[in-house]
């Protein structure tokens, strides 16, 4: 994949999935920033981690 393409689809994906994860902390009745951000920060951790592993995983079942 391109490396910029992936970029992109990191940023994108963050910002979805931070955005749902966000939304359902402010369900619960917390709207101070903190509880959002983490929520951004979670969102990004786990994208950026699935990334990773599926790039390690292709790299592994290509030998």
């Amino acid at each position: 994949m391109d490396e910029n393409l992936k970029i992109t689809l990191i940023g994108l994906l963050t910002l979805i999935i931070g955005t749902i994860f966000a939304s359902i902390v402010a369900s619960f009745g917390v709207t101070t920033v903190l509880p959002g951000l983490l929520s951004f920060l979670i969102a990004a951790a786990l994208v950026f981690l699935g990334f990773r592993f599926t790039d390690h995983h292709h790299l592994v079942s290509r030998h």
